[in-house]
């Protein structure tokens, strides 16, 4: 069974044998993606909590990857990581991908808490967590530590105001 999510523009994907082949075809292949893909054949219940191919909906391009650093620990936390492919950053992908991994984590596996980390030089990727509404939690060994508690999430949820589309009329 494949576990996949949508966004508007990206397709998401577990980690499977099946995305292993398209990944060398793509040549994109980071040395966690193998790693993974071992522990998987060992056991099959960290499907799901590993690498996620990121694909581009409308190509089916692999532009990246974003996914969890194993399964959920004994407080129900995960940690996320994300990477984009250069020719792709800056386009609003990672913000997307890790939006729709957040909700796929709070909605439908009643995760407690999500953390990440990124290097306090990483300017892109802070401002990715800054963007998801994060919360900065510390700074510790040139690493920025988050975090976001399903409380938060569900209390930004509620409360927060979607934009609405202006209305520009023309003369």
């Amino acid at each position: 069974m494949d576990i996949t999510c949508q966004t508007p523009r990206l397709e998401l994907h577990a980690l499977t044998d099946k995305i292993y082949t398209q990944l060398q075809q793509s040549g994109y292949f980071p040395p966690h993606i193998e790693t993974h893909l071992h522990y998987l054949h060992l056991d099959d219940s960290l499907k799901g909590w590993g690498p996620w191919i990121i694909f581009l909906r409308e190509t089916g391009s692999i532009i990246g990857d974003i996914g969890f650093k194993g399964s959920p620990d004994s407080w129900n936390t995960v940690e996320i990581g994300y990477g984009i492919r250069p020719e792709y950053q800056n386009t609003g992908y990672a913000t997307e991908a890790l939006q729709e991994m957040i909700r796929y984590c709070f909605e439908d596996q009643h995760i407690s808490r999500i953390t990440a980390e990124c290097r306090h030089d990483n300017k892109e990727s802070l401002r990715v967590l800054e963007k998801v509404q994060m919360f900065r939690e510390m700074e510790h060994l040139q690493m920025v530590h988050w975090h976001l508690s399903r409380e938060q999430y569900q209390y930004r949820k509620t409360h927060t105001k979607k934009r609405q589309p202006r209305l520009i009329l023309e003369d």
